[in-house]
């Protein structure tokens, strides 16, 4: 059998609600003559293998499952599906986002016209505000990644993944770091800013704070390994000189009320971003909330930024520290 056009990775954990939703946009793509959709279930406990295994059996010879009999994290689940990726044109997808149907056509055309080596489209809601969205319902902003193509959707030429690798050891982050290593070996990647895809994430408000708090960690250790100042690094630094000053005040004057300067602060914060990730004209009410809410998730990135600072302690290095569990 010869190899397909294009092979499309999908990488899972504990994702029965979205599987087949991703999967059917998958295989209802245009512009591709034969593909191949690999699932790469890390670990799940839920009935994702279950529901890829049924959908299989309805596109025989396309979908293949491979499993994680324990969840190894975002970076190892992702090169399990690269080893098995036989197509010249290689498409990483989340298992929580639903592509538009033109969505392969789009983007595989920007690589033949354009030249680059990697795109993918804007995923919306943002992954840091899924839960406040589906929660107050705020339209959500079309924001660009941070990144010129984030991890949930990339279609890449094979050649990408024959100069560079996906690091097994991140269990988030994995998709800064390829991005990184892409441009350290001259390739060019960038965001399509007219396509858009559904992001569908369901983690519920407590998996969002540990998820948030994980990102904070991996934010530092970004931080320190690439020396790059971003926006969120400014916002850590603010509430960091915020709490000093405050803690200060108490000490000196004996003024207890100066703590309530960090908690403005993150309430502070927490507003901008919010107001930066949906369109809340006319919806005061669901602001403020969706801004009450946000503070315990922009609360969890910050504690986990001040766990991360221990990277600096660190031998700068672009390769990456071990990790031993998912961040799902």
């Amino acid at each position: 059998m010869s190899d397909p056009e294009v092979s499309f990775v999908v990488i899972a954990h504990n994702e029965a609600a979205n599987i087949v939703n991703c999967l059917s946009a998958i295989a209802s793509q245009t512009g591709a003559r034969s593909f191949e959709i690999l699932v790469v279930d890390d670990g799940s406990q839920d009935e994702t293998a279950a529901l890829v295994k049924q959908f299989g059996a309805g596109q025989p010879g396309t979908v293949t499952l491979l499993q994680h009999t324990v969840n190894r994290g975002r970076g190892a689940a992702r090169q399990t599906g690269l080893k098995a990726a036989r197509g010249e044109l290689i498409a990483m997808v989340d298992s929580d986002i639903v592509l538009p149907a033109d969505w392969l056509q789009r983007c595989s055309a920007v690589l033949v016209t354009e030249g680059v080596d990697a795109v993918g489209g804007i995923a919306i809601p943002d992954g840091d505000v899924s839960y406040l969205h589906r929660l107050f319902g705020l339209p959500p902003r079309v924001v660009p990644p941070t990144v010129p193509v984030s991890g949930c959707n990339g279609l890449y030429t094979r050649r990408v993944f024959e100069m560079v690798s996906v690091d097994p050891s991140l269990s988030e982050g994995e998709d800064v770091a390829l991005n990184r290593a892409m441009e350290d070996a001259g390739l060019i990647a960038r965001t399509l800013a007219d396509v858009i895809v559904e992001h569908r994430e369901t983690k519920g408000f407590l998996h969002t704070v540990r998820w948030l708090y994980q990102s904070g960690v991996g934010a530092s250790r970004q931080l320190a390994r690439y020396s790059e100042i971003r926006v969120p690094d400014v916002a850590f630094a603010g509430q960091l000189a915020t709490i000093g000053v405050a803690s200060v005040i108490a000490a000196r004057r004996r003024a207890p009320f100066a703590w309530v300067a960090p908690f403005a602060y993150l309430f502070a914060a927490s507003a901008v971003h919010v107001n930066g990730k949906f369109e809340v004209k006319g919806a005061a009410g669901r602001f403020l909330l969706a801004t009450a809410t946000d503070t315990v998730f922009l609360g969890g990135y910050f504690a986990g930024r001040a766990v991360g600072v221990k990277s600096f302690l660190r031998p700068r290095s672009h390769s990456a520290r071990p990790e031993t569990g998912g961040t799902w």
